[in-house]
């Protein structure tokens, strides 16, 4: 996760309303829900053109202090105005950092904020007219995978994604093959698709919204009991305002902002682990497995994704659908999107036999980020914020793999963590 650094130089004896400014500093940061702060106190140091003060020399010299917080970008911009308006001299500055993991993350509950607090604001969005084609191809260029769909006055009235388009079989393949293989397919296929003049009010179906004053646990609750990864927020008149997604709702946690105070009675699985959500059964392969072995597990697999094992059962890599279209070479990804269509056949079997990638080896991603199976919910709500990771693969003391964590699951326990 990408984050900012603030660093605050003071001196000891400096004071803010009769009390020591670093405790006044540390104090704000924690009203406004960072992460954490720490305070340094430095044992030598000058600024400008003063002297060296030492605490070998003068025990009650003004000593630097250093007040030290990490947290999102947007929380930390807010503060340093307020905070160089606490000072009299010293030195603020700020730098871009990326927080790989945050043990003190999700200890806390669930975060007692808005809707409009997180969701994203001014979201694209779709009419009951608009060409099927449209929609895919702006869902191509992004990073998500659904529309809201308005009428003419901007109220929500239904959504159009990537599983309506394929369940209804608009759409041959996910939104993710489509950003990969190549310009000309993608060209190709976006032709056929506006050729056939389908528009959106032949896909799109009614969706769950929520209100921008609405906290963010009932937004999440909403969520989970429809199977969103993204909802539309709406106004009082029920026209679109933003839309907030399950990573949005993640990162807020992420963000250690204040969460209401909840009986501990009413935290029953705050100690949840791991074992008890993840999905045991994971498809896998042996990293010289041919790629029509990888094919298959593919195919079986609802998850797009299979784990490479090594001779102990410890993860050494793992290939999703994309990554397989992604590393053959595009002459072979028409064999490759046949089988991804519908099944084999005589063509599709002799173009991944031609693909230069014989093994799993040569097509899977490494290394793998895992999470222990003894783990807390809090700790692997972490890593899969932090390190943009949807599915954790699980493994034992000995790193064996023993299942698979899924943000869907860890975001329900979360909900169950909150109370």
């Amino acid at each position: 996760m990408r984050g900012k650094r603030i660093i605050v130089y003071v001196g000891s004896s400096d004071l803010w309303h009769h009390q020591p400014l670093h405790l006044a500093i540390l104090r704000r940061l924690q009203k406004e829900g960072f992460i954490g702060a720490t305070v340094t106190h430095g044992i030598a140091g000058y600024c400008g053109g003063g002297a060296i003060k030492s605490v070998e020399i003068e025990v009650a010299a003004d000593l630097p202090i250093v007040v030290t917080a990490v947290d999102t970008a947007e929380r930390v911009e807010a503060m340093v105005p307020e905070i160089t308006a606490m000072l009299a001299g010293g030195l603020v500055t700020v730098e871009d950092v990326d927080i790989r993991y945050c043990a003190g993350l999700f200890n806390v509950g669930f975060p007692d904020r808005r809707v409009a607090d997180v969701m994203s604001r001014h979201p694209e969005s779709a009419t009951p007219e608009t060409p099927l084609a449209d929609v895919v191809s702006r869902l191509v260029e992004r990073d998500y995978t659904a529309l809201p769909v308005v009428d003419p006055e901007g109220r929500v009235i239904g959504m159009i994604d990537e599983a309506d388009l394929l369940d209804k079989g608009l759409t041959e393949l996910s939104l993710s093959l489509h950003k990969v293989i190549g310009g000309p397919l993608v060209a190709e296929y976006l032709a056929r698709l506006a050729a056939q003049g389908a528009t959106v009010r032949s896909a799109m179906r009614a969706t769950a919204t929520v209100k921008q004053d609405r906290s963010l646990r009932e937004a999440a609750h909403v969520m989970h009991a429809a199977r969103l990864k993204r909802v539309p927020v709406v106004d009082d008149a029920g026209k679109l305002v933003g839309v907030l997604g399950r990573l949005d709702i993640l990162a807020a946690l992420a963000t250690g902002h204040p969460a209401p105070a909840v009986p501990e009675g009413n935290l029953p699985a705050r100690n949840a682990r791991v074992a008890d959500l993840m999905e045991s059964k994971v498809p896998t392969v042996t990293e010289d497995a041919p790629l029509t072995d990888v094919l298959d597990k593919l195919l079986e697999a609802g998850v797009k994704r299979v784990v490479v094992v090594g001779p102990d059962g410890q993860p050494i890599g793992i290939i999703t659908d994309t990554d397989l279209v992604a590393r053959v070479d595009p002459g072979d990804r028409p064999g490759f999107l046949t089988l991804m269509r519908s099944r084999w056949n005589a063509e599709a079997r002799q173009r991944v036999r031609k693909a230069r990638g014989q093994r799993a080896a040569d097509v899977m991603s490494r290394p793998v980020v895992t999470i222990r199976d003894s783990a807390t919910v809090s700790e692997a709500l972490a890593v899969t914020v932090t390190r943009h990771i949807k599915r954790l693969p699980v493994v034992d003391a000995e790193g064996r793999l023993v299942g698979m964590a899924s943000r869907p699951a860890l975001l329900a326990a979360a909900l169950d963590v909150a109370g």
